[in-house]
């Protein structure tokens, strides 16, 4: 059976339900026995630090604390539940290094599960190849 092919998620939003979307995505790809990659870049790289969730915002300004309890109640995984399922199906999550800079963030900053490496472009590009790419 020939391997499958890998997904490159590019998250670029900081809105919290495209990176909600991005999540439940990725997840249901990895679910399904594909590599996926999440390279977060731009305001999106604030997702993968600690306090990064709760200050983000829908597009129409709901705060993503909200949109998760509203989520909740009617039984769709919120992004807290979604990010250990990706960190359990070893989901490569990657901080781009240029937006670390962009944002004042180093990589003691990030999350710790799942795992984030930094990295670029190059590097995604790369181990990407031949897939699908989507972008959020």
């Amino acid at each position: 059976m020939p391997a499958k092919r890998p997904m490159t998620l590019m998250m670029i939003s900081a809105h919290a339900e495209r990176i909600h979307m991005a999540l439940m995505t990725g997840a249901t790809a990895a679910a399904m026995g594909r590599p996926v990659t999440y390279f977060f870049s731009k305001g999106a790289v604030r997702f993968l630090t600690p306090s990064g969730w709760n200050a983000m915002v829908t597009s129409a300004g709901e705060p993503a604390p909200e949109m998760d309890a509203s989520l909740d109640a009617r039984g769709v995984a919120d992004a807290a539940v979604l990010m250990d399922g990706l960190a359990a199906l070893n989901v490569r999550f990657v901080a781009c290094d240029s937006a670390l800079r962009e944002y004042d963030l180093d990589a003691t900053m990030l999350i710790t599960r799942p795992h984030v490496e930094v990295s670029g472009l190059a590097d995604i590009i790369e181990k990407g190849e031949g897939g699908d790419w989507l972008t959020f």
